[in-house]
């Protein structure tokens, strides 16, 4: 199924709002759906159907139970989300934000340019960052322009949120921790990230100023748990690059696996995978300007389209 929030001030008002859409059917409010197919509901119930984290939080059976009521009301135009309705980013709240950098490629283009080999740990262990999961943006929000940089930069990724806790989970087991997949824009400060890293630690500021994600979550009971998904990235309708998210060298569940090590994993943690090479600026030499329209692009998840700091 795919997951998504909305807002249709004209229909139901200004309050974000959850719709699920079956498997090759139609995004329909969860809410009128549930209360159509089952005649009504209570409190228990009602927190997973009004907000996307505490629906992955109630586990299989609710999940279950929502895309069989989305399904029983396919074809009613009245609970259908319409197409002018606005696409919020999926999840109304993060647990964590983690970003991995999981294609070779982009990690032998960055080698490169400092005239380096890649650091040998990175093929001991899939290294992330963590990031502000505070600061996240949905589809066709404006991406805010930092005051302290110059080279501001989109990354073209594929993002898995987990959908069940855990710790010390085995990689063999990974895959019952993923709830799906969803497009993930890591926008970047270059010029600040560079500076950042080179004391050492971070990014920071250079990256923690925003992150999109939408437009919807495509379970894993739909794509699988390790997708092989075109990915696609273009800024002002010029395609600056494509890739597949199978050419990922670390796995999904070489993630989960590494991350729970010691350490508990919980349901509405963000993975990142990080940017296939030429997918972004940096492996481009070329960097986003004012007013730029960037658009990311997933198979079965759709498109991520995001303006860098508009004019108001």
């Amino acid at each position: 199924m795919r997951v998504y929030r909305y807002v249709d001030a004209s229909r139901r008002g200004l309050q974000p709002r959850v719709a699920i859409a079956p498997r090759d059917g139609e995004p329909v409010d969860v809410v009128d759906a549930w209360t159509r197919a089952s005649g009504g509901f209570d409190g228990d119930v009602g927190p997973a159907l009004t907000s996307t984290l505490q629906l992955i939080e109630a586990g299989p059976e609710m999940w279950a139970a929502v895309e069989d009521a989305a399904g029983a009301v396919q074809g009613d135009e009245d609970l259908t989300i319409p197409e002018d309705a606005r696409l919020l980013c999926p999840l109304d709240r993060l647990s964590s934000l983690r970003d991995f950098l999981a294609f070779e490629s982009h990690v032998k283009l960055g080698a490169m340019r400092r005239n380096r080999s890649v650091p040998e740990y990175w093929y001991e262990a899939p290294v992330y960052y963590k990031g502000n999961h505070r600061s996240i943006i949905g589809p066709g929000d404006v991406c805010p322009w930092p005051r302290y940089t110059e080279r501001l930069d989109f990354e073209l990724e594929l993002a898995m949120v987990v959908g069940r806790g855990g710790r010390d989970v085995a990689r063999d087991d990974a895959h019952e921790h993923v709830f799906g997949f969803t497009i993930m824009n890591d926008f970047s400060a270059r010029d600040i990230q560079a500076r950042e890293m080179s004391a050492w630690l971070g990014p920071a500021k250079g990256k923690d100023f925003a992150t999109a994600l939408g437009p919807c979550i495509v379970t894993a009971d739909e794509i699988g748990a390790e997708p092989d998904l075109e990915m696609a990235c273009s800024v002002n309708g010029e395609e600056r690059g494509r890739a597949r998210s199978s050419e990922m060298h670390w796995s999904w569940a070489d993630m989960i696996a590494h991350v729970s090590q010691d350490e508990d994993i919980y349901p509405g943690d963000v993975y990142g995978s990080g940017t296939p090479g030429g997918c972004c600026g940096l492996d481009q030499g070329r960097f986003i300007g004012w007013n730029d329209l960037v658009d990311l692009e997933v198979d079965v998840v759709g498109l991520l389209c995001n303006v860098v700091g508009a004019d108001e």
